[in-house]
């Protein structure tokens, strides 16, 4: 398949106009210069003389034709790499330094294009292949995947050049912050929570509730409408952990429990299928595989969640869970998408078996020291000492175990109740929540 011809895909030219004009010139053009990527040079001779200068500069050496030249000969490039004379041919054509702005331009946009280009010719031919030794739908997301990337490195690049200037601080200062709640003093969007416990110590209730409550319009603690009640938020729930029958009896008790405060109020039921969506994955999903990263991508743009609640967390990826790169990997995945949808992130951990110096069990999340750092707010369900002992606990302390990045209306302590499952124990709770307001 033929791609951009050679009369088109570079600019001959540009390039050597370009390289006499630095050469030629005082220093004015040497950060200009720098925006031009090795790679970016089409004509081999260019790229080893746009080297040499780089070299130059990196040590803070006079660049001139003659320099540049000496240079050259003395890394043995002349004349086997670097005829002599093309020098000569560049000084030249020496652009005027009012027109090496636009040349860089052209030469950078030819070597986006380029690139481009060779990725459309690559997936054609991978296609082409496929048509002939059968088509695998590992290798269509994994083309996909490459598609997408070299899109998006072609648009960084022709964005980074039009990025103006960092912002003045009194400019800075002087925007008007606009909250984007979620959940009035509790979450706002693009935000990320941990919830960590020990096994059977409730976080996976309290997901429940926290996804069924705001999906109605309700206070996932207080179990109270948010305004008026009358519109909740859409929620997407990727259970990657239960089984679907254990599941469904979960949100089916989460629900109507959901229902139950709101015609206390006087409100009618939710709409269920129009407020929250949900995909089983007991198996877990495989966020550093690209076509599954794909699904997941799909299934958000399909259901435009405010809030996602995925996990837990250790069934996010295959790989060894204390894996830090793996868990790097899978952080970028999960914060690309939370970038391109606009959702909050709830999801669930299990907490180590380490104690602290009181003999407490520590709630950090376990696996890669990572999951420790990268969420907005971390809290535990750690078993009170009041607790009375039964097989689940049935009082909570909410325990932060990352320093919250901003003040939120959470409890410091949860007990079972009648109208939820999880309600403040702290009676001055009910008191705190009109403190925290929207700024």
């Amino acid at each position: 398949m033929a791609g951009m011809n050679d009369e088109v895909r570079y600019d001959g030219t540009a390039e050597k106009a370009i390289l006499g004009a630095v050469m030629m010139g005082s220093g004015e053009l040497y950060d200009l210069f720098a925006t031009i990527a090795p790679d970016d040079w089409y004509v081999p001779a260019h790229c080893h003389i746009a080297t040499v200068i780089s070299g130059l500069l990196a040590d803070n050496r006079s660049v001139t034709p003659e320099t540049v030249l000496v240079e050259a000969q003395s890394r043995g490039l002349v004349p086997a790499r670097l005829a002599p004379g093309l020098l000569l041919d560049c000084v030249q054509i020496a652009a005027i330094p009012e027109s090496v702005p636009l040349l860089a331009d052209r030469v950078r946009d030819l070597a986006t294009a380029r690139g481009l280009s060779q990725t459309g010719i690559w997936l054609a031919q991978a296609m082409e292949s496929a048509w002939n030794t059968g088509t695998d739908p590992a290798d269509i997301a994994a083309a996909i995947a490459k598609v997408r990337r070299a899109c998006d490195e072609a648009e960084q690049r022709t964005a980074a050049i039009d990025t103006p200037p960092p912002m003045g601080m009194g400019d800075f200062l002087d925007i008007e912050d606009i909250r984007s709640w979620i959940i009035p003093g509790l979450l706002e969007r693009m935000e990320r929570i941990v919830l960590t416990g020990a096994e059977g110590g409730g976080k996976t209730v309290l997901c429940t509730q926290l996804a069924c409550s705001m999906a109605a319009g309700m206070h996932p603690f207080t179990g109270e409408p948010l305004g008026s009640g009358g519109r909740g938020i859409r929620v997407l729930v990727v259970d990657c952990e239960n089984s679907p029958a254990q599941s469904r009896r979960r949100f089916r008790w989460m629900t109507s429990l959901v229902d139950a405060a709101r015609h206390k109020h006087g409100l009618s039921p939710t709409e269920w299928s129009e407020q929250m969506f949900i995909e089983m994955r007991p198996a877990g999903i495989d966020l550093l595989n690209a076509r599954e990263v794909v699904w997941l991508d799909h299934a958000i743009a399909a259901t435009a969640p405010d809030l996602l609640v995925l996990g837990p967390l250790y069934k996010l990826h295959h790989a060894n869970i204390n894996d830090e790169t793996a868990a790097r990997e899978l952080v970028w995945q999960l914060d690309l998408l939370r970038e391109k949808h606009g959702f909050a992130l709830l999801t669930e951990a299990h907490s180590g078996n380490a104690t602290d110096l009181n003999g407490d069990r520590q709630m950090r999340p376990s696996g890669s020291s990572l999951f420790r750092r990268w969420s907005e707010f971390g809290f535990g369900l750690r078993r009170s000492k009041l607790d009375p002992g039964k097989a689940r606990a049935e009082l909570v302390d909410v325990v932060s175990w990352r320093g919250s990045r901003e003040e939120r209306a959470w409890p410091t302590r949860l007990q079972h109740s009648h109208l939820l499952p999880w309600m403040p124990a702290d009676p001055e709770y009910y008191e705190q929540i009109p403190r925290i307001r929207p700024a």
